[in-house]
Parts: structure tokens; C-alpha cells; sequence
């Protein structure tokens, strides 16, 4: 531990050195500059993430054979090398129609060859046509002569349709019969023995999603490998899925039982983004009609405002954000709207699509300036969100500048932009719970200080009174000594006056207190303390020059030196050898230094630089972090640190004094 003179130089030659130091214009540039790196730095990272995903976890760009004009050779080479792949470009379109195996006896043409995702319905290359209605898709295979286990993985298909695989009704989803329509969408699977030839036809009918027939394609492959693939995304999203409850559910109990907003605000977004990317669990386990859909744009305009809500909690009030806050509650509702009143009108259905489109980019708009807003100010959580609204933001664009893109394992952009936000909002909140945590650990040690403080001005309050009568009894009695030695005086009896002062001054006992300072509260304390570690026989040494007034608060001051003490009392009743305690404070250039050591038995564990209590279940203390806290409320420090080989525990703390 360092001694007062080592402070001393230590002040001294830092005097000079501090940031408060350096011009302010000088600190705002450098901190300009180091926000434009970090943001040019997330861009970049979140870029060449998206990028990343674009080349190697796209259906569109993965390696695989593919058909040209509706049917493709595959020999077993080649099944050899890809053995799950995806089936995207040449498939036969026949819209209008919905075909079975035996219409393809008269061998029709199809209207076009299309790959999945093309178009966003049935309309094909024809932009005027209605995307609703019906359509068949047909594929022809050749694969090896070899029987062997094939399986085609099918995902969404809008919204109710019929497949054949080799002449065979294999799945049925809803019913796509224009007169007895039904819609019904899930992930679907089916696996089938097959040698030589495959054929594949889908007949569909839409007439109540935004989308209609096959928008994501299909995989194909040996059975083994294709569900390796689709497991592994499955599991990735289950995952997540699974995270995201945990989360929404400890922060809504946590926010509810603490009666924090913001708590319950992300325990909230957790719970939307949930419902906005549990489709593909959802929909491998249930079949579902148009409701989900509702449900899950519902989930997505919910958690951008739910978002843009918490931002502007943790960020500060801005009156900018109310305008926006009401556009996300006016989209919310029509997404409810769309879903209850007219859930299939191509009008609304366009109008509802454009809507969202805007949603996302106003909401966007809201969290970029916010954010920015929040870093300027030198908001303590500005940059984390930063970070978070800057992967989002760029997935965005990314999504309009790579169109062609679907997932194979991951996620979509938008859903990888809104998992930064969230996480980026999960590490701020959590960081609050937590220092929050802290200011509530601090302010009980803050209240227990005060308590010991009032303790130890009502065990005094007593021996104040006692000295007051002593005082008075003293005073009267005075009167009559020196009546007497008057009377001895003015007689000359000086042998008797001298004997007489002698007996008088032996039986005057010393009855002075110990005093340590002139500063009352500190005075109280040392000495309240000092009684304490007599009554434990732990020697108690004590040195104090502070004035009689400071700046720091007396709870502040009586919490700090009363927690180090307690501390110190503590750890010596686990030494079984000599237990002592020295203190030394002392005020030097505007700082109150305190140094404190106190024997102890060599056990200690530190989380960070906060050692971890024996009675809170290696949980930090409250009354050293009490200390720290009220350390960096003086713009002062604290320091612990354990000696164990030589049983030595050291305390060390600063607090401005000005």
C-alpha cells in the first residue's frame, strides 16, 4: 500500500496530466473522429456480412446442377458431389391452370420457363395480369438408373396447392380448386423411392396472400443429405427462437416485479422479434392459413415500434419522436386491419405492401437521427445502438440491392439487422439492470452508512450529557476551592496552600476524550470504531488531519470511511492470529485520501475490482461497491487489493474535495 508522502508525489506529478487539461475543441474532434471510424468500421463489417451470406448462404447462388426448359440430367457423378441442392431455374409454368399427371398425356405448352422467384405471383413477365389465380409448375429429372431415397424439401408455397411426384399425389395442402378454395401454407417434405425419372408438378391457386404460387425454392437430394440441411436451419432457428423467449420472459418478469419500463419494453421487442422469425419452426410443425401472415407483419411493425419506444427511452426525450411513434401505432393497426376486414383485396394488398416498405425506412430514418442524436450528446449507451441501427439500416439496403436472395441456414437481411438492434438493445438494458443493481447496492450502503452515523450520535448523546453535568458540578465546586485558597493566600499560610493545591490536582483526573480530528463526523466515526475493535481485541490505530468542513457530504463521507471499516472489522474476526486495523486520512491539494489495512486470513476473490462477500454468496459487497460508487460520484477512485501472502488487506480511496 502506498504511504501519504508517495501520494503526495503522485498528485504532484499529475497535476498537469488530466484530460480536464486538454482543450475541450481538441476532446470533441478527437471524439468526432473516433465515432466516424467506428461507424465506417460497422459498415464495413456489416457489408461484407451481408455479402458473405449473398455468396455462400443464398438457394440463388449456392453450387448445384439445374434444369434448362423444364428438365435437367443427373447422372451419378454429380450426385456424388452435390447431394442436396436447390431447384431453381427451369421450371414449366402453365398459368390459369391447374394440371394433373394425366393432362400432360396431350403434352400442353407451357406458357413460359420461369425460376422460382422471378416473379411475385402468376402474372410472369405479363405486369398487367393479376398475380391471383392458378397455376401449375412442372420439372422433369433424370437421375441414375440406381433405386435410391430422394427427398424434396418444399417450403412455403402460396396458399394451397396439390404435388405429384410421379404421377402420384405425394402432399396436399388447403385446396386449390378455385370453387372449394381453401388456403393453407407450411413447410412440407417428402421423401419417395425412384430410379431413372422423376417428374414433379405443383398445381397452386392463390387468391388471399400478397404472393402467389412457388416464391422460395424447393430442395432436392438424397434424403439423407436434405435433411441434414434442413434440420441444421431448423435447429439455427429453434435456437434462436428459444433465446429470444428466455429473454422476453426474464426481462417482462424482472420489468413487472421492478416496475421498470424498460425492461419491460425489450422483454417486449424479444417477444415480437420471436413471432416475426419463428415462421420456419412454426410452420414445419403446423399448417396454417392467413392468420399467420397477419400475425407475423403484426410481430414485425410491432417490434420497429417497440424499438423506436425503447431508443427514445434510452437516448433522452426529443418531441421529434412523437410523429413517428404515431405512424408506427397508424401501421400497426392497418396490418391488424388488413388481416380481420379484407384479408385478400389485390388493392390493399399492394396499398399494404407499399405501406410496410415505407414503415421500414421511416423507422429506420427515426433510429439512424435518434441514434446519432444520443453519440453527439455523449449518451452513455450511444455507440452500442449505434452499432446495432447502422447492421440494420444496411441491411436494408442490401436487401434492395441483392433482390435475389434467400436463406439456406441464416436469416434474411432484415431479420439479421433486426437481431443486431435487439441484441444491441439486449447488451444496453442489461448493462442498466446492472448498474442499476449497483446504485441500489450503493444506496443501501449510503443508508446503512447514515443509520451507523445516527447509531453512533445516539451512543454518544449519553456521554455528551455526562460531560455537561461534570462540567456544571465541576463549576460549583470550583466557587469553594477558591474561596480556600484565597483565604490561604490572604493569611500567608503558604505551606498549606501549596499542600492544599497538591492534594487538589491528584484527585482531578484526566477525563479528556480521545480526539483524532477536528472534523466532528470523522472524529465520531474513528472513535465509534475504535470502541468496536476494542471489544474484538483487534489493535485499532487511527491517524486523521482533516478539517473541520468539506465539501463532501457527511453521509457520503460517514458511508465511505464506516463501509471500509465494517469491512475491516469483518475480515479480521476470520484471522485467528493478531487482528489490527490502521487508518490514515488525510487532505492533500483538494483531495481526501484514505488508506486503509487491516489483517486478514489470506481468502479472497475479486469479481472485476470489487472483492465478493462472504455473507452475499460471492456476490460483490454492498459497502465496498457503496464506496466505489461514492468514489466516482466525487469524480475520486477506489482501489481494493488483497495481499494474501502476507495477509495484508489494502484499501485505497480518493474523493474530490472541492
Amino acid at each position: 500500500m502506498r504511504s501519504l508522502k508517495q501520494v503526495q508525489t503522485s498528485l504532484d506529478n499529475n497535476a498537469f496530466c488530466s484530460p480536464c487539461g486538454q482543450p475541450q475543441k481538441m476532446q470533441i474532434m478527437k471524439r468526432k473522429t473516433i465515432v466516424l471510424v467506428f461507424a465506417v468500421g460497422v459498415i464495413l463489417f456489416s457489408v461484407t456480412l451481408f455479402l458473405l451470406c449473398y455468396l455462400f448462404d443464398n438457394k440463388y447462388t449456392s453450387d448445384g446442377p439445374q434444369a434448362v426448359n423444364g428438365i435437367f440430367e443427373l447422372d451419378a457423378e454429380t450426385l456424388r458431389e452435390y447431394p442436396a441442392f436447390f431447384l431453381t431455374h427451369g421450371w414449366e409454368l402453365y398459368r390459369g391452370r391447374l394440371l394433373a399427371p394425366e393432362d400432360f398425356r396431350a403434352n400442353p405448352r407451357p406458357d413460359e420457363f420461369v425460376f422460382i422467384g422471378q416473379y411475385g405471383g402468376f402474372e410472369g413477365s405479363d405486369r398487367a395480369a393479376s398475380p391471383h389465380g392458378s397455376a401449375t409448375y412442372r420439372l422433369s429429372i433424370i437421375i441414375p438408373p440406381e433405386p435410391a431415397l430422394y427427398t424434396l424439401d418444399l417450403p412455403e408455397i402460396y396458399s394451397a396447392y396439390t404435388l405429384y411426384i410421379n404421377g402420384v399425389k405425394a402432399q396436399q395442402f388447403g385446396d386449390p380448386d378455385p370453387a372449394n378454395y381453401l388456403p393453407q401454407t407450411g413447410i412440407g417434405s417428402a421423401s419417395f423411392l425412384a430410379l431413372n425419372r422423376i417428374e414433379i408438378i405443383v398445381a397452386v391457386s392463390d387468391f388471399s396472400h400478397m404472393y402467389s404460387g412457388m416464391v422460395y425454392p424447393p430442395a432436392f437430394g438424397l434424403a439423407t443429405a436434405v435433411q441434414t440441411m434442413t434440420q441444421t436451419r431448423l435447429t439455427i432457428r429453434a435456437a434462436v427462437c428459444a433465446v429470444g423467449l428466455a429473454l422476453a420472459l426474464f426481462f417482462l418478469v424482472v420489468g413487472f416485479l421492478g416496475k421498470n419500463k424498460q425492461a419491460m419494453l425489450f422483454g417486449a421487442v424479444c417477444l415480437c422479434f420471436v413471432g416475426y422469425i419463428c415462421y420456419p419452426v412454426v410452420k414445419t410443425i403446423f399448417r396454417s392459413g392467413p392468420a399467420w401472415y397477419g400475425f407475423e407483419n403484426l410481430c414485425f411493425c410491432a417490434m420497429l415500434l417497440l424499438v423506436m419506444l425503447l431508443s427514445h427511452s434510452v437516448s433522452g426525450k426529443s418531441s421529434l419522436y412523437k410523429p413517428f411513434i404515431i405512424f408506427g401505432v397508424f401501421v400497426c393497426g392497418c396490418s391488424v386491419a388488413r388481416s380481420i376486414i379484407v384479408p385478400g383485396d389485390l388493392r390493399v394488398l399492394a396499398a399494404y405492401s407499399l405501406l410496410i416498405g415505407l414503415y421500414k425506412w421511416v423507422a429506420a430514418l427515426f433510429l439512424t437521427v435518434n441514434t446519432l442524436r444520443s453519440v453527439r450528446r455523449d449518451v452513455q449507451y450511444g455507440l452500442p445502438m449505434l452499432c446495432g441501427i447502422l447492421i440494420f439500416d444496411c441491411g436494408l439496403i442490401m436487401d434492395r440491392l441483392l433482390p435475389q436472395f434467400e436463406p439456406v441456414r441464416f436469416g434474411w437481411f432484415t431479420e439479421i439487422g433486426g437481431f443486431a438492434v435487439v441484441a444491441a438493445l439486449g447488451a444496453i438494458i442489461g448493462q442498466e439492470q446492472r448498474r442499476q443493481y449497483r446504485d441500489k447496492l450503493s444506496l443501501e450502503g449510503k443508508i446503512a452508512g447514515v443509520e451507523s452515523l445516527v447509531e453512533m450520535q445516539r451512543a454518544y448523546y449519553p456521554v455528551i450529557l455526562e460531560g455537561i453535568e461534570e462540567a456544571h458540578r465541576a463549576r460549583h465546586d470550583l466557587r469553594h476551592h477558591l474561596s480556600l485558597i484565597r483565604e490561604f493566600a490572604a493569611s500567608g499560610q503558604y505551606a498549606q496552600l501549596e499542600e492544599y493545591l497538591r492534594s487538589y490536582t491528584a484527585e482531578v483526573s484526566d477525563t479528556t476524550p480521545l480526539t483524532y480530528c477536528e472534523n466532528d463526523v470523522v472524529d465520531v466515526i474513528l472513535r465509534h470504531f475504535d470502541a468496536l475493535a476494542k471489544k474484538e481485541n483487534i489493535r485499532f490505530q487511527a491517524d486523521a488531519n482533516v478539517p473541520t468542513t468539506l465539501s463532501i457530504d457527511n453521509a457520503d463521507l460517514c458511508g465511505v470511511i464506516s463501509n471500509l471499516l465494517e469491512n475491516a472489522l469483518e475480515a479480521c474476526a476470520y484471522v485467528s492470529g493478531d487482528k489490527w486495523i490502521t487508518v490514515t486520512i488525510n487532505e492533500i491539494r483538494g483531495e481526501l485520501v484514505l488508506l486503509a489495512e487491516n489483517s486478514f486470513d489470506g481468502y479472497s476473490r475479486l469479481r472485476g475490482d470489487i472483492p465478493l462477500s462472504r455473507k452475499r454468496r460471492n456476490r460483490e459487497g454492498a459497502g465496498l461497491l457503496s464506496v466505489k460508487k461514492t468514489a466516482d460520484k466525487y469524480a475520486g477512485s477506489a482501489a481494493f487489493k488483497p495481499d494474501a501472502p502476507a495477509g495484508v488487506f489494502y484499501s485505497e480511496v480518493f474523493l474530490k474535495d472541492a
